[in-house]
């Protein structure tokens, strides 16, 4: 199989970096797992495994894990965040130390090439006890292939049963090396054994909203069709001639993105997900279906109505920042949060989150998109073979994990920055809510919220763990999350049938991806309706020419390993 054992999908970093200065779920684990079992049968997708249901007690005792004073070793493989911090400097870090014993001496990358970890590695001299880098690139193969790394299995078993019970479902799966052991545990992992304990939903994508003044011009009329949608947005613009966009969309350029105008109008016409159909078994591309025409013949029918700016396909930053700025749209169709932030009226109500309109014969509740929670990690903490204390750094990892690791690396102290709510729930306090409005960096320095330094490994369950109470201070971005939480779904598969990593099919992929996103673009942008027929076919025949079978084949290894091993089953 290659070497797709590897595979693990990345998380868009700009997703992942925004949902960290947000808030959401949680709740408690009901995982009981056989702690510390080689992975072997795992990976044949024969048994259950650590973050599944197993025959471990629950009945493991953390109390047992050694409080002694102890300072372990990192190097984080990217900047520090915030700068000018050590620990201890803040409340948050102390706690830690005062429940595990543990300090951490940390040191950091100044570049992000890699160049500084591939020295240490190179210089045979002793490694720090943990190395906190990217799960998901070049260097975890470099890792484990050369044995710098422990396996987590091993020290679980012998040091740290109680993370076997704990660690987020099918982590370990998708980690697991051709060894049959995984050797880290990532950051921005979505646990769906805690999924159902969360308030709201706060980690979905795309929403559409409207321009509520100019709405209200209008008298609100139904938009719950994509006809009458389309009647309304063109009552406004006969309205305001002025603007330049009447229906904006955040992501033109990038046609299979979760935020992605055409992306939501092929789900709306039949899609399941990003990027693929799945017809017994068989893996092939969304853009090839029936429905994506569909989705293409509406965008261009908005474009031919004046609907839609063309000049958006070729936006710089300074004009996107412009046209949120200056509110130069109608309706947006994208990530509500990035036009709360791009207008800079977080607190005001100026757009209006409406439920999907969708296209006649088709209802909402057909509607599914991409729940953000369901990611499959991000940063890796790695355990090195040089370490003197394997027990305090897999028991620390434990910690972290945890529900009180996890608050921690999350909200901070409570009393100080949170307080529990009536679901026992995270609510900021308002010295929190008063050192965020002066300075994140301050927050983040003096308080430890949000401190990427050691917030290593807040899974997802966390980030939304206490998203109601964040967000009850944005009644937008609430009503926002309320609209799209019936319709998300975990699409994990998916995204990691995506997640090709050798170097001739990524550069297929590279290739194919450009084609589609000009391809688009050429079909929405058609004149007449004869001129849409000849972009679309030529859009398929390109897209048939440039490889888009072979580039399926290399889907369809992918989707056959994940799939062996109980991954979207």
């Amino acid at each position: 199989m290659k070497k797709k054992m590897k595979r693990v999908v990345a998380c868009t970093l700009s997703l992942v970096l925004l949902a960290f200065s947000l808030a959401g779920c949680g709740g408690s684990s009901d995982t009981d797992v056989p702690a510390g079992k080689d992975l072997p049968e795992a990976a044949a997708g024969e048994q259950e495994t650590a973050g599944d249901a197993g025959g471990q007690s629950a009945a493991a005792d953390t109390s047992e894990y050694s409080k002694e004073p102890v300072t372990l070793t990192a190097f984080v493989n990217s900047v520090m965040m915030p700068t000018d911090w050590k620990w201890g400097d803040d409340p948050t870090s102390q706690k830690i130390t005062e429940l595990t014993g543990v300090t951490l001496d940390i040191q950091y990358a100044t570049t992000t090439d890699n160049m500084e970890l591939n020295t240490m590695l190179a210089s045979g001299e002793k490694l720090p006890d943990f190395i906190i880098t990217p799960a998901n690139g070049p260097v975890r193969p470099l890792l484990v292939d050369q044995g710098f790394v422990l396996p987590y299995n091993d020290l679980i078993e012998q040091y740290a049963p109680h993370l076997g019970e704990i660690m987020p479902k099918n982590m370990d799966k998708i980690y697991t090396e051709p060894d049959g052991k995984f050797y880290c545990t990532v950051s921005f992992f979505g646990d769906e054994n805690r999924y159902g304990d969360q308030i709201l939903n706060s980690r979905g994508s795309i929403s559409v909203s409207m321009n509520k003044k100019y709405y209200d011009e209008i008298g609100r009329p139904d938009v719950s069709t994509l006809d009458k949608y389309t009647d309304a947005v063109v009552q406004m613009k006969d309205k305001h001639p002025e603007i330049n966009n009447p229906i904006y969309d955040y992501a033109p350029t990038t046609p299979w993105s979760h935020n992605s105008m055409l992306n939501l109008l092929a789900r709306m016409y039949g899609a399941t997900n990003d990027h693929f159909e799945y017809s017994n078994g068989k893996v092939e591309m969304t853009f090839m279906q029936p429905y994506y025409k569909e989705a293409l013949r509406t965008y261009n029918e908005w474009y031919r109505k004046g609907l839609i700016n063309p000049e958006q396909w070729a936006f710089k930053n300074d004009q996107k920042k412009a046209a949120y700025a200056d509110q130069d749209m109608l309706s947006y169709w994208g990530y509500y949060w990035a036009l709360l932030q791009g207008t800079g009226k977080v607190n005001e109500l100026n757009f209006e989150t409406i439920e999907y309109p969708m296209p006649d014969g088709r209802s909402a509740d057909q509607l599914k998109i991409h729940d953000d929670y369901y990611s499959t990690g991000y940063q890796g903490v790695f355990i090195t073979k040089d370490t003197e204390h394997p027990d305090r750094c897999i028991q620390y990892i434990d910690f972290l994990m945890g529900d009180e690791g996890q608050i921690l690396q999350r909200y901070g102290t409570e009393g100080l920055t949170w307080e529990p709510d009536e679901h026992g729930r995270p609510k900021e306090t308002e010295l929190k809510i008063k050192t965020e409005a002066e300075s994140m960096e301050k927050l983040q320095r003096e308080l430890g919220v949000y401190n990427y330094n050691f917030a290593w490994l807040t899974s997802n369950w966390a980030i939304v763990y206490g998203a109601h109470n964040t967000y009850s201070a944005y009644p937008g971005m609430l009503k926002d999350f309320e609209v799209m939480t019936p319709h998300q779904q975990n699409e994990m598969l998916s995204d990691l049938t995506y997640a090709l990593t050798n170097t001739d099919e990524l550069a297929l992929r590279e290739q194919i991806y450009s084609t589609w996103a000009s391809g688009t673009a050429a079909v929405c942008v058609a004149e007449t309706e004869a001129d849409f027929e000849t972009a679309y076919d030529k859009f398929i025949s390109d897209m048939k020419h440039s490889g888009v079978d072979t580039l399926c084949e290399y889907f369809q290894a992918n989707y056959d390993h994940w799939v062996s091993l109980g991954i979207g089953q």
